[in-house]
């Protein structure tokens, strides 16, 4: 019994080093597993490479949810011209499948997506664009949307290619972090011929946000992703703040059908080719074939680790994953970091956390 003790405490130590999820941007396949989404599209707002300063990209999408927060990480660029990422996500509260924002305007984009017809329907949005002024200063802004009860809140700035998460300058009272490396130059290319492959991609964005924060939702979750430029209000020259939507998705715009390749979707609030769709929608099958969100099942109420969902990580979580060990598919619970497989990482989890919630 005590040699058993001594060598859980052996694998605890470990377990410390092996498990810790680091908010700073970079290496986000290897800490979060298996992605959600996966990029078939090529880019419309041009490729990163060495030597050049634009290009922006979405590569792979992967989210986790443990201890009460929720993480999501994609892998790929943001142009330092105001580029955006969307991150629109659905915990059940919104009736339809649109929104009308038209507060908050520290990053317009996301008000400019006001009437866009969505898959899901999200009652909360993320919205973060990179600005570099070129003399030392730059940064991601971050803002959070309630699309329900129309408020915004500017939750603040966090440095580029830092590792710094905390946002600085704004109201982050929802305990939000977040950061972005901007390194990538693998990925998906801007060739529609020759696309590349998004599995290369390692550095980019990576955001925890509290539970609390949304709600505390108890059923499904659903996300997507979106890449925009950024907001004018006389694109549609009806005065209404409009967004340049790009052709990067998580999901792929093309994800039904991933032989098509989609050029951008142009301003998101009126009629403008190439879609010349007002306003765009992404459940319509005819333009965007395939699932537009993608689902995190509801987030385990007890501590990581629990395995059983009683609260406490203790033996039976342990055997639990002992006599699974080694079998694949989705969906495992005792798959606790759910890449696909229970093994080592998962093991090392329950014995890191053993006794926590007891």
């Amino acid at each position: 019994m005590r040699r058993s003790t001594m060598m859980a405490a052996v694998w605890v130590l470990m377990a410390a080093t092996a498990l810790a999820q680091t908010i700073d941007g970079r290496n986000i396949p290897q800490e979060f597993g298996t992605p959600l989404a996966s990029q078939t599209n090529y880019t419309g707002f041009g490729d990163h490479v060495e030597g050049v300063n634009y290009g922006s990209e979405l590569n792979q999408l992967f989210i986790r949810c443990v201890n009460g927060v929720l993480y999501i990480g994609i892998t790929g660029n943001l142009e330092g011209n105001g580029n955006a990422i969307h991150l629109y996500i659905d915990t059940g509260r919104n009736t339809s499948n649109t929104f009308s924002l038209t507060t908050g305007c520290i990053n317009c984009s996301v008000q400019g997506m006001s009437g866009v017809i969505f898959e899901h329907r999200p009652d909360w949005a993320i919205g973060i664009n990179r600005y570099d002024d070129g003399q030392g200063n730059d940064n991601i802004y971050i803002d959070f949307h309630d699309l329900v009860n129309n408020q915004s809140t500017y939750i603040g700035a966090v440095a580029v290619g830092t590792g710094a998460n905390t946002p600085q300058g704004g109201d982050n009272s929802i305990n939000l972090l977040a950061a972005f490396d901007n390194s990538n130059v693998l990925g998906v290319t801007s060739d529609p011929g020759n696309i590349g492959d998004p599995a290369t991609a390692t550095t980019g964005l990576e955001v925890a946000i509290p539970l609390s924060a949304l709600g505390n939702p108890t059923g499904t979750i659903k996300i997507l992703a979106v890449l925009t430029g950024g907001a004018w209000d006389q694109a549609c020259g009806d005065g209404q703040v409009a967004t340049y939507m790009s052709n990067q998705t998580l999901p792929a715009l093309n994800v039904g059908d991933p032989s098509r390749q989609f050029p951008n979707a142009a301003w998101s609030r009126c009629p403008n080719p190439p879609f010349d769709m007002f306003p765009f929608d992404f459940s319509n099958e005819d333009y965007v074939p395939g699932q537009q969100y993608v689902s995190v099942e509801p987030c385990p109420a007890g501590p990581e680790g629990d395995v059983n969902g009683d609260g406490c990580v203790d033996d039976a979580d342990l055997l639990a994953v002992l006599f699974a060990f080694g079998q694949t598919g989705s969906g495992l619970p005792e798959d606790v970091n759910a890449d696909g497989v229970v093994d080592d990482a998962d093991l090392l989890t329950v014995l890191f956390n053993f006794g926590a919630g007891c």
